[in-house]
């Protein structure tokens, strides 16, 4: 059975270290490295995308734009926010977050309609030969991220690889690593991720146009639903007012995806 071995690129830290190991010949090459841009990507993602393809060929998809709202089928004229994991309060003050379906909508679905229709030149809906051609998806998850390791990809032809666990790499090694070629490291996550911690929002620069996007969106949002507003930050405050040097009890969320999204 023939393997197809392919990297999805996030352009953060670990995943950058993946593709840079490939195209020095440190491991086994990527016969395919795939980034999914959802539209939203920090600055320092974008460039360090650049640099990399000026290194290898870079395979760049997209699903559309996750702060673009759509139509849905429920009701007629309903909208809905593009799966973002939002922030709800409802009437009593209750807050709690909205399902997350954006790394699926603009992650993993175009990688995956790529890889299908691309490389391995299946039309719509033909069934993967599986007894042929296994899928290696290759994700840059380190040592440190052992949480988010999810070996079963529940199709029985694709297989998720980890090479930085199975070289005993941590994100700092990452560092060290990138460090020493000449790039500089930033994590991948959406500017408005609602996934954020303090910290994390302060790491955006308040006087930038990511801070301002970010300001933008938290008030466009607000009324998207008829019986509840809608945040950006997990305390159900609008953006641009949250004291972001409170960082006591104020963890991150942003492991809680897969390694396509913040790598």
């Amino acid at each position: 059975m023939k393997t197809l071995r392919v990297l999805s690129l996030g352009a953060g830290v670990q995943s950058t270290a993946l593709a840079l190991m490939s195209h020095y010949g440190e491991i086994e090459p990527f016969d395919s490295i795939i980034f999914a841009d959802t539209g939203w990507e920090p600055g320092k993602v974008y460039e360090q995308l650049a640099a990399l393809q000026e290194l290898m060929p870079i395979k760049i998809v997209k699903a559309g734009d996750v702060r673009d709202f759509g139509k849905t089928e429920r009701k007629e004229g309903q909208t809905r926010f593009a799966s973002i994991p939002l922030w709800i309060k409802n009437s009593k003050g209750k807050i709690a977050p909205m399902r997350r379906q954006c790394t699926r909508e603009y992650k993993i679905d175009p990688i995956e309609k790529y890889i299908r229709r691309e490389l391995v030149g299946l039309a719509h809906r033909q069934w993967w030969p599986k007894k042929e051609l296994l899928l290696e998806v290759n994700l840059g998850i380190s040592t440190d991220e052992m949480q988010r390791v999810a070996q079963d990809s529940r199709k029985k032809w694709k297989i998720n690889r980890f090479p930085l666990i199975e070289l005993g790499m941590s994100r700092d090694d990452c560092i060290s690593y990138l460090k020493d070629r000449g790039f500089t490291t930033h994590r991948s996550a959406c500017i408005g991720c609602p996934y954020r911690s303090n910290s994390e929002w302060a790491m955006i620069n308040e006087e930038s146009e990511e801070w301002a996007s970010a300001v933008r969106f938290d008030t466009q949002i607000r009324h998207i639903l008829p019986d509840a507003e809608c945040f950006l930050h997990k305390s159900g405050i609008p953006l641009n007012q949250v004291d972001l040097s409170d960082t006591l009890n104020d963890s991150s969320l942003l492991d809680e995806c897969s390694g396509l999204c913040s790598n």
